[in-house]
Formats: structure tokens, C-alpha cells, sequence
């Protein structure tokens, strides 16, 4: 009896033990995930602010510009002659001594005795004498043969001419495999990084020429940049223009999600030429991804939800680019500030 008593004891013992570290084990994964709720709280109130931020600028971008008033007309000021003049009176002949200087022409008995109502002297610095605009020269003969007969064939040219064209983004060929290379890392963690598509204006096409990877913290389904302000200083020393983004899906395929929605609002409210591109490791497979306009950018810039939350999907709020031309001679930068 006191071997089975010391038995019980002893498993009971282990049993209590057993349910202690079940009961500190329960707490620390309730503590984590606090934590992670709280995490999760801070990222969605930033994206909220930047969201808040892009609006604020899209809405004085679609301001009206200022209408200045028309420049004042000013009328001239110089006297105009009469239609009908009177014929002036007959003048006696004044020799050519008397004409010697303005003083001599007062003090001339010939001209003293002229009613001083028709004298007209001259000054420089009277009034402008009034000039006959009835006859108006002829017209220059131009030879319409030489025009050009063609503009509008140009593409450059029609782009130029129509303000709601959509210019062409030029991605190189090269640049998924690229960004995938310096993402293999985190991409072996199940981890998402994301980059700047950075690009340069030429021929009213935008090419890009970077891809920027700033300091970041990212989640198997979520990405989010730090020190922005480095970016922006590379950005501005070589004069580039951020024309979108591009990501990692590790474990999912190449699609939008509801968070990569609202990210790619705020770019496309900025560009509407902006792009997304997914890189889809797992099947191997690249999206290239803009809002639909004007249904997805409004129903996007509308929603007032944060986190991952569902949306309509017809009609679709996303589709595959019909603006992007691949390019295998060119190559782009992979610039990693991490």
C-alpha cells in the first residue's frame, strides 16, 4: 500500500506539473498574440494616416487651377485725325531762313500772320502722329504644299495631343528575376519584401531604371517600409520618378490583396500610369496589377476599412496592365538600402 500511495503521489506530481507548463505555455501564446494584435493596431493606423495623406493631396490635385483675369485693354491715347479734315487755308510761301529754328518760326512776321490754330510744330516729345490703318498690307502668299501631311501618325505626337492618353511604362525583361535574387532570403522565411519602381521620363514614356528596397519589416502576408526618407533622398539625387511598387507573395499566388488595394490606391491617385507587380515564387508565376479606372480607384479610395477585409469583386477593383511593354534590351538597378 505504500509503494501504491507513493506511486499516486508521484503521479500526481507530474500531472500538476504537466498542467502548469500547459497553463504557462497557454499564457505566453495569449501574450503573443496581444502583442501581435498591438502590432497590428500601430501598422493599420500609420496606412490609415498615409491614406488620409494621399487623398488630401489627390483632392488639391483635381482643384480647378486659377483662372487669372484677362489682361487690361488699354486704349490708345493719341489723337486720331478726322475722317472729313477741313482743307487747311492757304499758307503763305515762308523761305527756307525763317524755318532755321523754332524760335525764328514764332518770331517770322510771314508766319505771324497765320491764324496760330493751324500752326503744327512738330516735337519729340508730342504725341505720336496718327497713321492710316485703311490700307492694310496683302496678305503673304503661302505655299501649303510644303506642310507636313502626316502628324498624326507620330505616337509621341498623338500622346502629346490627347491629355487623358495613358503613357507607356517600360519594365525590362529582366527585373522580377532580379528583385526575386535579392529577395531569396526572406522569401526562404515565408517573409514578404516589397521595393520602388523607379523610372525616368523619355519620348512621353516612363522606363524604369531602379528598383529600390528600403529598410522594411515585413510578415508572411504583409510589408511595411521604414526610414522613407532615405528612399526619397536617392530618389531625388537621380532625379527618378517612383511610377509603383513590387512585392513578394512567398506562399500565395500573384493577385491583389484587399491591403495591397488600398497601397496601390494611393499610387495610382498620384500616377494614374502606376503599376504593382506580384512575384509569386511558389507557382512561379508574375502579375502585373493596376486598380480599374474609374470603378476601382473610386470604390478603393472610398473604402473606409483597414486590415484584410473582403470587396466586391464584380465588376473586377483590379486587372492586368494593358500600358506595360516588356523589353529585354534593357536592364534595371536593383538598389538595396536595407
Amino acid at each position: 500500500q505504500a509503494v501504491v500511495s507513493t506511486q499516486s503521489t508521484g503521479e500526481q506530481k507530474r500531472l500538476q506539473e504537466e498542467a502548469r507548463l500547459e497553463a504557462e505555455a497557454v499564457a505566453a501564446k495569449r501574450a503573443e498574440m496581444e502583442r501581435r494584435e498591438t502590432e497590428l493596431a500601430l501598422e493599420l493606423e500609420q496606412i490609415e494616416k498615409q491614406l488620409e495623406e494621399t487623398r488630401t493631396i489627390a483632392v488639391k490635385a483635381k482643384e480647378k487651377p486659377v483662372v487669372l483675369p484677362p489682361p487690361i485693354q488699354r486704349q490708345a491715347t493719341y489723337p486720331s485725325l478726322p475722317t472729313d479734315p477741313a482743307p487747311a487755308p492757304q499758307q503763305p510761301a515762308v523761305s527756307p531762313a525763317s524755318l532755321t529754328s523754332f524760335n525764328d518760326a514764332y518770331t517770322s512776321p510771314v508766319l505771324a500772320s497765320a491764324p496760330p490754330a493751324q500752326m503744327q510744330i512738330i516735337s519729340d516729345t508730342g504725341p505720336l502722329p496718327a497713321v492710316d490703318r485703311s490700307t492694310k498690307p496683302a496678305a503673304p502668299v503661302i505655299d501649303r504644299s510644303l506642310k507636313p501631311t502626316n502628324l498624326a501618325a507620330s505616337d509621341m505626337f498623338a500622346d502629346m495631343m490627347t491629355q487623358d492618353s495613358q503613357r507607356s511604362v517600360i519594365v525590362p525583361s529582366s527585373l522580377p528575376d532580379k528583385f526575386l535574387s535579392v529577395c531569396l532570403d526572406n522569401t526562404q522565411k515565408n517573409i514578404e519584401t516589397c521595393g520602388i519602381l523607379a523610372a525616368k521620363l523619355t519620348a512621353n514614356n516612363f522606363t524604369i531604371t531602379h528598383v529600390i528596397l528600403p529598410k522594411q519589416r515585413g510578415t508572411p502576408d504583409s510589408c511595411q517600409t521604414l526610414a522613407e526618407e532615405e528612399l526619397f533622398e536617392y530618389q531625388d539625387k537621380l532625379d527618378l520618378i517612383t511610377v509603383g511598387w513590387i512585392h513578394t507573395h512567398p506562399t500565395q499566388s500573384a493577385f491583389l490583396s484587399s491591403v495591397d488595394l488600398h497601397t496601390h490606391c494611393s499610387y495610382q491617385l498620384m500616377l494614374k500610369e502606376a503599376i504593382a507587380i506580384v512575384c509569386a515564387p511558389k507557382h512561379n508565376s508574375t502579375g502585373i496589377f493596376a486598380l480599374t479606372d474609374p470603378h476601382g480607384v473610386e470604390s478603393v479610395s472610398r473604402c473606409t476599412k483597414s486590415g484584410f477585409h473582403p470587396h466586391p469583386t464584380i465588376p473586377p477593383l483590379f486587372e492586368d496592365c494593358k500600358h506595360v511593354k516588356m523589353d529585354s534590351n534593357l536592364t534595371a538597378q536593383v538598389i538595396d538600402l536595407r
